[in-house]
C-alpha cells in the first residue's frame, strides 16, 4: 500500500513538472508572438507617421509655392520702359511684386533674369521682345507660348493674368485663338487690354478713324488680321476670361489716341463676345490718354488695373 502511494505521488510530481515546463514554453512563445506583433504595429505606425509628415510637407510647399503670375507685354517698338511704370506702381502700392524679366531674342530664345522666391505675393513677370517691330502675330504668339511653357516647367504655374499694351494685345489674342483650347497649357484668367489695336493703327489703316462700332462692338470694316482672329475665336476658352479694356481719346474730335482709333480699341468687345466671362470698357480722355502715355504715366490706368487684378 505504501509502495502504491509512493508511486502515485511520484507520478503526480512528474506530471506537474512536465505541465509546468509546457506552460513555460507556451509562455515564452506567447511573449515572442506579442513582441513580433508589437514590432509590426510599431513599424506600421512609423510608416503612417512618415506618410502624414510627407503629406503635411507637401501641403506647406503648396501653400507657400508659386502664385498666379501677371505677365506684362509691350507693344510695337516698345521695350521694358513701356510697362515699367505699371509694374513698379503696383509694387509701390502694395498690390504686387516684380519678379522676373523674360527677354526673347529675334531667334525666339528666352533669357531669364531676376528672381521669383516661393511665397511671393502677386508676382509680376515682364516680357520684352528684342525684335519689337515685326508684325508677324503668329510668331509673337509662339514666342509667348514659349515663355508661358517655361514658366510652367520652372514654377509649375497653371494659370496666368496678362497686361498688354498696343500690339501686345494683338499678340495675346492671336495666342488665345491658336492655343486657347490646349488645356495642358496654363490658362489665361484676367486680362487688362490697354489701347488694343484690333484694326491696326491709323497709319497702316487710315480708314479705321472713320470706322464705327455696333452695340456689340462689331466694326463696320474688318482688317485681314481681325478677320482671322474672329474666324478662330471659337478657340478662346468659353466663360473663362475676365477682361478690362482701357482706351484713350485725345478729346479733339479725332476719335483716336494719336496712334489707334477708338473703333479699333472697341472692336475687342466683338472679338470676345459670347466667349469671355466678363468684359468692361473704360474710356479715358485728355493728354494722359495718348497712346504712349496710357501705360507710362496715366494714374487712372494704374488704379483700374490694380483694382481689377488684385483689388
Amino acid at each position: 500500500m505504501r509502495n502504491l502511494l509512493k508511486w502515485g505521488w511520484g507520478t503526480l510530481l512528474i506530471f506537474g513538472v512536465v505541465l509546468a515546463g509546457c506552460t513555460a514554453i507556451d509562455g515564452h512563445q506567447s511573449v515572442a508572438q506579442i513582441r513580433v506583433r508589437t514590432h509590426k504595429v510599431t513599424h506600421l505606425d512609423r510608416a503612417k507617421v512618415k506618410r502624414t509628415r510627407t503629406q503635411k510637407t507637401k501641403t506647406r510647399l503648396h501653400q507657400v509655392g508659386y502664385a498666379t503670375p501677371t505677365l506684362f507685354m509691350h507693344g510695337f517698338g516698345g521695350n521694358a520702359g513701356s510697362t515699367n511704370h505699371l509694374i513698379d506702381s503696383a509694387q509701390a502700392d502694395g498690390y504686387a511684386n516684380r519678379t522676373l524679366l523674360a527677354t526673347v531674342s529675334p531667334a525666339g530664345h528666352v533669357a531669364w533674369s531676376g528672381a521669383w522666391p516661393k511665397g511671393t505675393r502677386h508676382p509680376e513677370v515682364q516680357i520684352v521682345f528684342q525684335d519689337n517691330r515685326n508684325r508677324n502675330y503668329h510668331q509673337d504668339a509662339r514666342w509667348l507660348k514659349r515663355v508661358i511653357k517655361q514658366l510652367q516647367r520652372r514654377y509649375g504655374i497653371t494659370k496666368f493674368n496678362y497686361v498688354g499694351h498696343s500690339m501686345g494685345n494683338t499678340d495675346i489674342m492671336m495666342y488665345e485663338t491658336l492655343f486657347g483650347q490646349r488645356k495642358r497649357l496654363p490658362q489665361l484668367q484676367k486680362y487688362v487690354a490697354i489701347a488694343p489695336p484690333m484694326l491696326g493703327n491709323i497709319v497702316m489703316n487710315p480708314w479705321s478713324v472713320h470706322t464705327t462700332n455696333a452695340a456689340n462692338g462689331r466694326p463696320s470694316h474688318f482688317s485681314p488680321t481681325f478677320q482671322q482672329l474672329v474666324d478662330n475665336r471659337q478657340n478662346i476658352p468659353d466663360n473663362q476670361l475676365q477682361i478690362l479694356s482701357i482706351y484713350g481719346t485725345l478729346g479733339n474730335g479725332a476719335n483716336t489716341d494719336g496712334t489707334i482709333s477708338v473703333a479699333s480699341a472697341r472692336s475687342l468687345r466683338y472679338l470676345v463676345r459670347n466667349r469671355a466671362k466678363s468684359f468692361k470698357e473704360v474710356e479715358l480722355t485728355g493728354e494722359d490718354a495718348a497712346h504712349g502715355a496710357l501705360p507710362r504715366r496715366n494714374p487712372e490706368v494704374v488704379r483700374d488695373m490694380e483694382a481689377f487684378l488684385w483689388g
